[in-house]
């Protein structure tokens, strides 16, 4: 482990880079975890021009950011009384920002899975009624099962900002079982 001696400034920088790549890791763009920690560990709200200069990025860059951080409710915009700038501060609730993105993303593909496994099912059920189209038809259902399963933990997590792995059930034993007729 690397002990250097870093500057306030050089931690924060550290930490948003190292945020950014959790985020990038998640699929959004390693800047906005970068702009997202630099607030969050700000004690005092920052303006856009704050922000490039800190992360050394452009004003449109930036902006673009904030303006998607807004979006995804975990930056809003804070109004200090005689500024004409404007002021961004971080959401500091952990669960609040991800139940808002498991709500908008994950329960999004979730219920497409879940839709083209349906369709998926209902094709090969309509289709000849051959050996290999019962062992296809077999497997999709364990699939759309699991893909119940797992919209179900999704709102579950959202309606109670835990997970209830009780909702699993037979999901242990899911794909052990040889049985071609289930």
């Amino acid at each position: 482990m690397n002990t250097e001696r870093l500057t306030p400034d050089e931690a924060i920088l550290l930490a948003g880079d190292a945020v950014g790549d959790v985020i990038e890791h998640w699929g959004f763009r390693k800047a906005l975890g970068r702009i997202w920690t630099i607030l969050y560990l700000s004690t005092t709200p920052l303006t856009a021009a704050d922000l490039a200069e800190r992360l050394q990025m452009s004003a449109g860059a930036v902006s673009m950011s904030v303006n998607e951080l807004r979006r995804w409710g975990v930056v809003e915009r804070v109004w200090r009384p005689g500024e004409r700038k404007e002021f961004f501060e971080a959401e500091t609730d952990f669960w609040k920002m991800i139940s808002r993105v498991v709500r908008e993303r994950e329960r999004e593909l979730a219920s497409s899975v879940r839709e083209r496994l349906e369709r998926a099912v209902a094709s090969i059920a309509d289709g000849p009624r051959t050996k290999e189209a019962k062992e296809v038809q077999a497997r999709l259902r364990k699939l759309l099962s699991l893909a119940a399963i797992a919209g179900t933990l999704i709102d579950s997590f959202i309606a109670s900002q835990t997970v209830s792995f009780s909702e699993l059930g037979n999901l242990l034993s899911f794909g052990r079982s040889r049985d071609r007729g289930n």
